[in-house]
């Protein structure tokens, strides 16, 4: 059996570095400047940025988790919901996705499906607000 090249295999979607949301005064502009979105386990806040592609921030607490471990798979669901959803998220913008649930045990397939929702539902909101302001 021959090995399947690249371009018949599906389309991969990397999570490069660039696409990751870092420094103090990117969160804390999209914190300021972005439309929030809440769902039932993560709040998607959006705002607008300069780069032509969308940047991911996570903020999972110690108070929601105390066990370290817990965390960090909490980070690697929500990473991978993004990565895997890239082609339906809106394009230009910063999001950060803030766990809200305590007791969360997130499933991929449920988390992704309501981070695609929530950013949509968060870009309308930017929308109208930009709107009202003009």
């Amino acid at each position: 059996m021959q090995p399947a090249s690249a371009s018949e295999g599906p389309r991969r979607w990397g999570f490069r570095p660039a696409q990751r949301l870092r420094s103090p005064k990117d969160f804390a502009r999209v914190y300021r400047q972005g439309s929030r979105a809440r769902g039932s386990s993560m709040t998607v806040v959006l705002a607008p940025n300069e780069l032509g592609f969308s940047r991911l921030g996570l903020s999972v607490g110690k108070r929601c988790w105390k066990s370290a471990v817990r965390r960090n798979r909490v980070r690697r669901v929500f990473r991978e919901a993004f990565r895997l959803s890239v082609p339906e998220l809106p394009v230009g913008y910063d999001l950060v996705l803030v766990a809200s649930t305590p007791s969360l045990l997130p499933r991929l397939e449920s988390v992704r499906a309501e981070l695609i929702e929530l950013a949509g539902r968060a870009r309308e909101k930017h929308r109208r607000r930009a709107e009202s302001a003009r």
